[in-house]
């Protein structure tokens, strides 16, 4: 019963926060709603039409427009989207061309329907085997992260369906669902790199055969794919490196000078988050530019311990959650469309509700209800501030899950060594 009110007072809360989004977006269209997207659409399908260009004549990695610093996937990404970009003249159109070409939108159209099905499919796995309500995905769709995320048109969605997918089918008992989660974490591994960090939860029950099998399955989607491009191997792989922004050969140290900390766009980032709230209180730049920097350190820390954590305690949800939150602040760049991964430990959380206290329950759902509102709070420039809610409630809910899990495992510890004293 308890399951029940928990999940149904979280759907209808979160209905009743698109609701009053919706209502004030058909009164006032260019209002300040329409800042649930990206630059309130000012850059509409950016991801996905500026990926057509630099891949339409198949050599993206040296691609001009934007920098090499916007060519940093894998070419397996390239290769997802290389059909679409054959369809049109892209490699000579702009993203203002792009938005009235016909055939364009009919492309985005079809990638974000197939994309968002997948991950759709692979939640709705996720709902059946915990036993969770389907109308728990009616808040996932109606949320701030859905919707910034279809605008972009980002590879992300598909990145998230296959862990998804993975989470669901990693400790299955049948075999093939196993291969088919290795495959999928490859896959959101190749798209997005970070993923990887879920491949520590197979070292729970020992499944050393699926490392094994995702090594080869990563190595294979990693390195195939430059085979289809322009110039050789070696070439694309030294460009791709630059790009990430290792000089090879030369010892790399990021310096965080403030100029990143300071741009201000949807991300999650702990730094930033330090930055925004010092500005606002007014302290000093030396001493912002000085917390930002230590924070940052800070967060390469947690995320650090996160992924300790989640090695020893058994609590599935609390393991998952752990390499979810290191999976999204680890990330020099975190878009907020990264949110995406959050999902799966949403569902989680309701199916496994009995597991924890009222106050933990309750914490995450403030949280949850928080992380989805679609409702957007402008700032005194015109920008929307929900993503600085957002990155503080889920810093909130990591040091919970960090202090909670530190404590459930010292107490385990505890137990497991009085029993030792007790045999002996």
């Amino acid at each position: 019963m308890k399951k029940n009110i928990y999940s149904i007072t979280f759907i209808c809360i979160s209905c009743f926060l698109f609701l009053l989004f919706a209502v004030e977006l058909v009164n006032h269209p260019y209002g300040k709603q329409r800042h649930i997207f990206f630059i309130g659409m000012n850059d509409f399908f950016a991801d996905f039409f500026n990926v057509l260009h630099y891949i339409a004549d198949r050599d993206p990695y040296f691609n001009p427009r934007n920098g090499g610093g916007a060519k940093t996937y894998f070419p397996l990404t390239y290769l997802f989207l290389y059909p679409f970009s054959q369809l049109e003249n892209y490699k000579e159109m702009t993203l203002h061309q792009a938005w009235n070409s016909k055939m364009g939108l009919m492309s985005v159209f079809l990638f974000t329907g197939f994309s968002v099905s997948m991950l759709l499919f692979a939640l709705k796995k996720i709902i059946s085997k915990y036993s969770v309500s389907s109308f728990l995905l009616l808040s996932l769709i109606l949320s701030y992260i859905f919707f910034i995320t279809v605008e972009r048109g980002n590879m992300i969605i598909l990145s998230a369906a296959f862990v998804s997918f993975f989470i669901c089918f990693y400790d299955s008992k049948n075999k093939y669902e196993r291969i088919f989660a290795v495959i999928s974490l490859s896959l959101a591994a190749t798209l997005k790199i970070y993923p990887v960090l879920f491949g520590f939860l197979y070292f729970e029950k020992k499944q050393y055969k699926e490392i094994m099998l995702g090594v080869i399955f990563t190595l294979l989607f990693v390195f195939l794919p430059f085979l289809f491009l322009k110039r050789k191997i070696n070439i694309n792989v030294h460009q791709l490196l630059n790009n990430m922004g290792f000089n090879v050969g030369k010892n790399y140290i990021p310096r965080w000078d403030g100029t990143h900390f300071s741009r201000s766009y949807p991300r999650f980032m702990v730094a930033h988050f330090v930055f925004r709230i010092l500005s606002y209180f007014k302290f000093s730049n030396s001493l912002i530019i000085l917390f930002s920097n230590i924070s940052q350190y800070i967060t390469y820390f947690l995320c650090i311990i996160s992924i300790i954590f989640s090695l020893l305690i058994n609590n599935k949800w609390f393991k998952i959650s752990l390499l979810t939150m290191a999976l999204l602040f680890l990330p020099a760049d975190s878009g907020l469309y990264c949110g995406l991964y959050v999902f799966p430990i949403i569902i989680i959380f309701f199916g496994s509700i009995k597991e924890r206290s009222i106050f933990i329950n309750i914490f995450t759902i403030i949280t949850f209800i928080i992380f989805l509102n679609p409702y957007q709070i402008i700032s005194k420039d015109g920008k929307s501030i929900n993503y600085i809610f957002v990155n503080f409630a889920l810093i909130s809910l990591w040091f919970l899950l960090l202090i909670y899990s530190g404590r459930k495992i010292i107490i385990s510890k505890k137990q497991y060594n009085k029993t030792s004293l007790i045999k002996n």
